[in-house]
């Protein structure tokens, strides 16, 4: 933390007799500054998500709270040299660690990215965690996310008639972050998406709840596959070490729609291993662990208000392959959401009745603030 207040002061009073400094309010657009010959660009911006989760479990009279600060960070990107050569850097305060840090360098409707970074996965994941129209992500994304990596990526964009496609291909270590080790893997991710009646208003594919109110219809379609060699980890690039190497091929579809304040999301995906069972086994034969093997899908449908107040239903479920000692669980949610200055200003809660195999039904209530300058 010393040394990210360390770059900021560096940055802040280098630039300050240099440069021209711009911020237009609450916005989330954050504090800008800009070399007087447009040779170097920095936006920082910052947020927090501070939240209160409730559960409770008839069978068990089991009633549980906690309050915490779920995620705050801080955002720095820009340019330098010229407006192609791009940076991006965002540090977790609550984790103490760099979640992104890449260089992207554009040439026409081609970006190559290198550093780390979210992979082209499933779209809930690649949606900024501001971004969200219920207080957090789905079940469904919290076993088939590919979440982040370090590696190069390569994003291409064109158009067929008013269609627009965008296709993305990323190399990486396979291993997620925090982790730095030797290994002898690699994962290897292709993405096509396709926005049938064209872009939607600043980059709406991206971010849910459709606040702009779309006047024509928006629809993105996309495909994603993922190949990861000798994966160690239970869920590929996140989870837990099994200590054991297996080849895993996660593949997904994804659907979103927007037309005047309604929104609709739609992800289903599915991950097999490929070289052999799920099942991790000691020197003795006896099962000591699985990676995550089955399928699993996130709906989610909602509509916002003229007044901001927003109304989201969604239905998740997770699904392993019945080889493995993993549960089905199946998630049913209600969320209101209140956008007091769009996502960077807004006020969130949700309830979820949660049915896990072989295991008590649970009732979980969350509510949390989001705020980014």
């Amino acid at each position: 933390m010393k040394q990210v207040l360390s770059l900021l002061l560096i940055v802040f009073t280098s630039y300050y007799s240099v440069a021209q400094i711009s911020y237009d309010g609450i916005t989330g657009k954050g504090l800008r500054f800009k070399s007087k010959d447009n040779s170097f660009y920095l936006k920082y911006r910052t947020r927090i998500q501070p939240r209160w989760d409730f559960e409770y479990v008839p069978d068990a009279h089991s009633f549980q709270n906690r309050a915490f600060m779920k995620r705050a960070r801080l955002k720095f990107d820009g340019y330098f040299i010229n407006e192609n050569l791009r940076y991006k850097i965002e540090y977790d305060v609550v984790g103490g660690y760099v979640r992104d840090a890449a260089i992207k360098y554009r040439m026409g409707n081609f970006d190559i990215w290198f550093g780390q970074t979210k992979l082209p996965g499933n779209r809930e994941r690649v949606v900024s965690s501001g971004d969200l129209q219920l207080v957090d992500r789905s079940i469904f994304n919290r076993h088939f996310t590919l979440d982040r990596d370090i590696g190069v990526q390569l994003h291409h964009h064109f158009y067929i008639g008013n269609v627009y496609i965008r296709d993305i291909y990323a190399v990486s270590a396979g291993d997620g972050i925090l982790d730095n080790r030797m290994s002898d893997g690699v994962s290897v991710t292709g993405k096509l998406e396709v926005l049938l009646f064209g872009k939607f208003a600043n980059k709406g594919d991206y971010r849910f709840a459709d606040l702009l109110r779309e006047p024509k219809p928006k629809l993105s379609i996309a495909a994603y596959v993922d190949f990861n060699k000798s994966a160690y980890k239970d869920r590929g690039h996140v989870g837990i070490d099994l200590d054991s190497k297996a080849d895993l091929l996660l593949m997904g579809f994804d659907l979103f729609f927007k037309y005047r304040g309604y929104s609709a999301l739609l992800e289903v995906g599915q991950r097999k291993i490929t070289d052999g069972s799920p099942l991790v086994y000691d020197n003795q034969g006896d099962v000591i662990g699985s990676y995550y093997a089955g399928w699993g899908m996130n709906f989610q449908t909602a509509y916002v208000l003229k007044s901001n107040w927003e109304f989201t239903g969604r239905y998740a479920n997770t699904v392993p392959d019945a080889i493995t000692p993993n549960r089905i669980i199946e998630d049913f949610t209600f969320g209101i959401s209140k956008y007091i200055n769009k996502h960077s200003f807004k006020i969130q809660t949700d309830f979820t009745f949660r049915k896990t195999q072989g295991v008590a039904d649970a009732y979980i209530g969350r509510i949390q603030v989001e705020f980014q300058f």
